[in-house]
């Protein structure tokens, strides 16, 4: 549906080509503004509305409970299963240090969730084979736990925004009882979700419109030579290259991937490769002004730098083995 809106926009009413840069830039960006808002309205309300069904406390205690190896995994594996860009995940973030879960668990579904998802490792699987597919879930996993298990330990969670970083404090029995569920009505709980939709729109909206506005730019305007120049197998420094090119794109990881088969089949390394899409879709310039409605500056560069060695790695250990 937003693909025939942006086409008809921008071909038939606006009367570009596609052929042209402009062209390309103002069809990624109709057509990004409008999936992205949906997703967002559609994720911020149905998290906001499942959230009146559950007792905060009782979900803190139950992850407490949890070994935080299992806690950290099974965030991780959520954010693999779930089908969120980098932008869309943000409020299911959101909702999860408003829900009391433990700060560097969200942020482990947080680092997970734009890399993998069910429908781009089909795509992976289909182009690159099982074996480089799976590579890449163990290690997106993997980087997900570290830096949600990481950013927590050296106590991070203070540089959140201050309307959330409340939310991480340790929990404390609560003084007065919780309302029991069945008590508010239904008609209560569209209304608070509803609300609480319009209210995190009207703070990161404008935010979307200039992170995906430079997305579009870069779409548009940068030429695809520029990687393939840069991220040949024989260049010892195509990795480190290949994460900082990744960094001012956006795209998500079914988009990419179609990218990535292409910059292989020129002779670009695999490992160089895949690390450029975990760039493309967990560290892209999009994100990190999307981001600053979330996080302080202080905790934003701390989780770039983290994401961007963690890759760099990542790439050397995959050119060796692949």
């Amino acid at each position: 549906m937003f693909l025939t809106i942006a086409d008809y926009l921008v071909y038939n009413i606006l009367n570009l080509s596609p052929e042209t840069s402009f062209g390309a830039a103002l069809h990624f960006f109709v057509y990004d503004v409008l999936k992205i808002l949906f997703l967002l309205c559609l994720i911020i309300f149905t998290i906001s509305f499942l959230q009146t069904y559950l007792n905060p406390q009782k979900i803190k205690a139950y992850i407490e409970k949890q070994p935080k190896f299992l806690a950290h995994f099974l965030a991780a594996l959520f954010g693999a299963v779930t089908p969120f860009c980098s932008c869309s995940s943000i409020p299911v973030f959101i909702g999860f240090i408003e829900a009391k879960i433990p700060f560097g668990i969200a942020m482990s579904f947080l680092i997970t969730s734009p890399m993998i998802n069910e429908i781009a490792m089909l795509v992976l699987a289909g182009i690159l084979g099982i074996k480089i597919t799976l590579i890449y879930i163990a290690t997106g996993i993997t980087i997900g736990m570290l830096g949600g298990y990481l950013l927590e330990k050296l106590g991070y969670a203070q540089y959140l925004q201050d309307y959330l970083r409340l939310n991480t404090i340790q929990f404390t029995p609560r003084t007065c009882a919780v309302p029991a569920a069945p008590q508010i009505l239904f008609s209560a709980r569209i209304n608070t979700a509803a609300q609480k939709t319009k209210v995190l729109l009207r703070k990161i909206w404008l935010f979307i419109l200039l992170g995906v506005g430079v997305g579009a730019f870069l779409h548009g305007y940068v030429p695809q030579e520029f990687f393939l120049h840069h991220m040949q197998a024989d260049n010892i420094f195509a990795v480190p290259l290949a994460v900082l090119a990744g960094i001012p794109l956006y795209a998500d990881a079914t988009t990419i991937i179609p990218i990535a088969e292409v910059l292989i089949s020129k002779g670009s390394a695999i490992g160089t490769v895949l690390v450029f899409m975990m760039a493309v879709v967990g560290l892209s310039l999009p994100e990190m002004i999307i981001l600053s409605k979330v996080m302080k500056r202080p905790l934003i560069t701390r989780y770039l730098i983290f994401m961007a060695l963690c890759f760099i790695g990542v790439g050397y250990f995959y050119n060796i083995i692949l």
